[in-house]
């Protein structure tokens, strides 16, 4: 278990007593408005930000007294907008931070990502949403080849470059691998509905502090959305439990 108690920052954001838990095989979603901290707390979650009160603890070890080894072999965290190094070639970059690489996961984190034809491209030449799925490719590789009893993947906005269908898409292959593997995932979204959709819980925050948190079908409500976005929303149904939110 993730657990994230009563944390508060001071830099690069201020963040004020945010309090949530991850477990495996669990997909977590953190929303909220721009500026309200999404990133911030996600890199501090990474072990990349002190905390000023509160702490982070993972397995109930405090995540600020495990090594940069230890660290790297139970998380990986990939960047909104992820480096794009000239010169290196994907396969060469699907091997940072894998400390013993192992063909078959590679394999396996390839096929999950479709980037089995962009091996021998140069980084540079990639599109926004291909240098996406390789980082993601690289961080599975990462995870699905160490040792450790927990994993967790961190994903700060991973359907930004993306369209619809391919977001949604990403998405619920996400949420198959956490589950499969038994991977707690935590992800910082803009698009609730795509949150709505695949989420098992969410997190809300507005100017850096905690509005809500559970499970997603109590957390997003419409009232709480429109107090946390200042805007007007209808909520839609189609009869079957699915639900999604349009500005009114």
């Amino acid at each position: 278990m993730l657990e994230i108690r009563r944390l508060s920052l001071r830099h690069p954001a201020p963040l004020h007593d945010i309090s949530f838990a991850c477990a495996a095989g669990e997909v977590t979603v953190i929303l909220g408005p721009n500026g309200a901290g999404k990133s911030t707390l996600l890199h501090a979650i990474g072990g990349y930000y002190p905390a000023a009160a509160g702490e982070i603890l993972l397995a109930g070890e405090p995540l600020a007294g495990i090594d940069a080894a230890r660290l790297a072999s139970c998380r990986a965290l990939i960047e909104q907008h992820p480096a794009r190094p000239a010169g290196m070639r994907v396969a060469d970059l699907l091997h940072i931070g894998v400390a013993q690489a192992d063909p078959a996961m590679l394999a396996q984190a390839l096929d999950l990502c479709g980037c089995q034809t962009l091996l021998a491209r140069d980084c540079a030449s990639l599109s926004g949403g291909e240098l996406q799925r390789v980082h993601l490719a690289r961080a599975l590789h990462q995870l699905l080849t160490s040792k450790a009893a927990q994993r967790y993947l961190l994903l700060d906005e991973p359907t930004a470059a993306l369209d619809i269908g391919a977001a949604n898409q990403q998405l619920a292959t996400l949420r198959q691998l956490a589950q499969r593997c038994q991977l707690g995932m935590i992800a910082v979204l803009h698009d609730v509905n795509l949150a709505l959709r695949h989420a098992d819980k969410v997190l809300l925050l507005k100017d850096g502090r905690q509005v809500a948190y559970g499970d997603t079908a109590q957390v997003m409500t419409q009232r709480r959305l429109e107090q946390v976005y200042d805007i007007c929303l209808t909520e839609l149904g189609d009869g079957h439990g699915q639900r999604a939110f349009i500005a009114s």
